[in-house]
């Protein structure tokens, strides 16, 4: 089977974390038989052509890609949005972007069309899917699903998009939810619920550490989303009452100065340890040294960090929010709270901080769950077939 993906974002080189969830997807259909060729833009220092584990890569220059570049920074939509010169650049890396995708699909012929993220990858596939009457499976991850929120042009792409799509998939029941609810132009049916893949190579279970004192471990943005102060306060509550724990925040964002002041307000900079955002590598470490690992969002489109931190066995506190109830079932592999219920997090904290064996057993469940469900082979299989399910009707009738 011969699949093209049409995508904005993707890995440069081998190590880069861009997108890496979706090359180790790509990669994982190579090993089980598939070709899989990625159309993407082109960046200053990367090669036109390349192969990586298998995956054939084509990148696409644009007018000023050298100069200008709007792909790989993480704010392509803030730059179209924010001026008429970013609107200018965007008209014409969408033309470049159609017009080497297309050519690509003319050349390979693919059984079918992946599109990750609806826009504007989708945009592109949309059209070209309808015109060479190849299926079409549109991905979306998160920050894409928030632009369906907003009228006008983009109400009018969206249906165009998913009106050309064959099966769309998103990474959780919540965005699943959110698609549904601002796009008329696709069935629930044809949307299926798949996470994005782990590199479970990097978070092997250890042996729960048992710290004296305990240490809680927090992986965010530092966002007003994330809902960190909840976390701090929480923690000042605890430490009120005489509890002694420690507190490692792994992140960057705009709220850092804020959330250390508030630190600092709470007389907590003897318990809290602020880390800037670390490779992969050392985050696998930060979770095997930790014996609790929250997340507090609000929102959260899947919740990653809770899908690592189960793979290490570390047992787990969640916002009842989200894609974060996907991952979590309630005193089975963690723990959920009301998101922004102070006392009901700083519960959750002290029963977990007190009761060693609780940990212990809801990390455990916490492990067998994230290799059940999220484990990267069983993602890839679980991908693979979807694609068959779709290409072989469209096959079958040609």
């Amino acid at each position: 089977m011969n699949i093209v993906i049409i995508t904005h974002n993707y890995i440069r080189r081998r190590g880069d974390l861009t997108a890496l969830y979706l090359h180790r997807l790509s990669a994982g259909l190579v090993a089980r038989g598939m070709t899989v060729t990625v159309v993407c833009p082109h960046a200053p220092g990367l090669a036109r052509e390349e192969t990586i584990d298998g995956v054939g890569i084509i990148r696409f220059a644009y007018p000023l890609s050298e100069k200008k570049p709007i792909a790989y920074g993480g704010g392509m939509h803030q730059e179209v949005a924010g001026s008429w010169w970013g609107k200018v650049v965007f008209a014409g890396f969408l033309r470049s972007f159609h017009r080497a995708a297309d050519e690509v699909c003319r050349r390979i012929q693919p059984d079918l069309i992946w599109a990750n993220w609806w826009i504007p990858p989708g945009l592109v596939a949309a059209r070209i899917a309808a015109r060479r009457n190849i299926p079409l499976v549109v991905s979306s991850h998160g920050t894409d699903i928030s632009l369906l929120e907003k009228k006008g042009l983009t109400k009018i792409l969206s249906r165009y998009v998913y009106r050309r799509t064959d099966r769309a998939t998103v990474v959780s029941s919540f965005l699943k939810d959110r698609l549904l609810r601002h796009v008329d132009s696709i069935a629930a049916d044809r949307v299926a619920v798949i996470p994005m893949p782990i590199g479970m190579e990097t978070f092997p279970r250890t042996a729960p550490p048992h710290n004296d004192p305990p240490v809680l471990l927090s992986v965010a943005r530092f966002t007003r989303q994330k809902r960190l102060d909840d976390i701090i306060a929480a923690a000042a509550k605890l430490a009120g009452e005489g509890l002694w724990f420690r507190v490692v925040m792994v992140g960057e964002g705009p709220l850092e100065s804020e959330l250390k002041a508030l630190v600092d307000r709470e007389h907590l900079g003897d318990r809290f340890e602020f880390v800037p955002l670390v490779a992969q590598q050392k985050l696998g470490e930060l979770y095997r040294q930790s014996d609790i690992v929250v997340l507090s969002s609000e929102g959260e489109g899947f919740g990653l960090v809770l899908v690592e931190a189960g793979l290490t066995g570390r047992p787990v506190i969640g916002a009842r929010s989200g894609g974060i109830v996907d991952i979590i079932e309630d005193e089975v592999n963690g723990l959920l709270y009301p998101p922004g219920d102070v006392d009901a997090l700083a519960g959750c904290l002290w029963k977990l901080f007190s009761d060693p064996a609780l940990r212990d057993r809801l990390g455990a469940a916490g492990h067998a769950r994230a290799m059940e469900r999220f484990a990267t082979p069983v993602l890839i299989d679980r991908v693979r077939e979807l694609f068959i399910s779709v290409a072989s009707p469209r096959k079958g009738t040609a």
